[in-house]
């Protein structure tokens, strides 16, 4: 949220030299949160375009299953979600109308944060755990979507900031590659009944890496937005 206020105070900034830029700003909602766009004329049918989302949802519960078939483990974790994305960007309105072709660089700020408890005991990748062994029970974790930024392609429709000025609403459909990163953390009582924390790391970096490769399935990103702009 504070860099989305940045960006809007910066675009204020930026009203009183508007019309000779011929910029356009936009504020926008879909899949990769809500947010703004500022958009500069480079040529009659070329703008380059910078854009940031951003949307929280915090304190969301949910039991996450984890563990191997038939021995599996519970963790009553609380979720702590972040959608959004940074992007520059260039749109080639190839017919000199409303629709545009997008091209650029797309970093997905997506991540889920989960702080929990382990319930019972089971088996990750063929090692006993039980809750007793950990600190508190307790295991938490991130996963990103991305850890850079990724080529991203996309069509739209929407007011060129050449244009006169005035509003219009704006769609735009694309996909982005995911660059997933996956991170597990819990420390072991000393004494535990099945495992120390050396073994403990090294399960969890396993989960970690074949949880990174289910997601690399899923790499290519949709993104689809609306939007409102105003050219000035």
């Amino acid at each position: 949220m504070k860099k989305l206020i940045g960006l809007g105070l910066s675009l204020l900034a930026l009203s009183g030299v508007a019309n000779a830029l011929e910029v356009g700003v936009g504020l926008k909602a879909g899949t990769l949160g809500a947010g703004i766009d500022l958009s500069v004329a480079l040529t009659q049918t070329v703008n380059l375009r910078a854009a940031l989302t951003s949307v929280n949802i915090d304190g969301e519960e949910d039991t996450l299953t984890v563990g191997d078939d038939g021995a599996e483990l519970d963790i009553e974790a609380e979720l702590d979600a972040d959608y959004g994305a940074s992007a520059i960007l260039v749109d080639w309105y190839i017919f000199n109308g409303t629709f545009h072709l997008t091209a650029g660089m797309l970093k997905n700020n997506g991540s889920l944060d989960f702080s929990g408890m382990l319930i019972g005991s089971g088996t990750i990748d063929g090692q006993a755990f039980d809750a007793g062994d950990l600190v508190g029970g307790e295991i938490g974790g991130k996963v990103s979507l991305g850890d850079s930024y990724q080529p991203y392609l996309g069509i739209g429709w929407g007011r060129k900031a050449s244009y006169d000025p005035g509003f219009s609403i704006s769609v735009e459909i694309g996909v982005a590659l995911l660059d997933p990163d996956v991170d597990f953390d819990a420390a072991v009582i000393a004494g535990g009944n099945f495992v120390g924390q050396a073994e403990l790391d090294v399960t969890l970096q396993d989960a970690e890496d074949d949880a990174e490769d289910e997601l690399d399935e899923f790499e290519l990103f949709p993104i689809l937005s609306l939007g409102i702009n105003y050219a000035f």
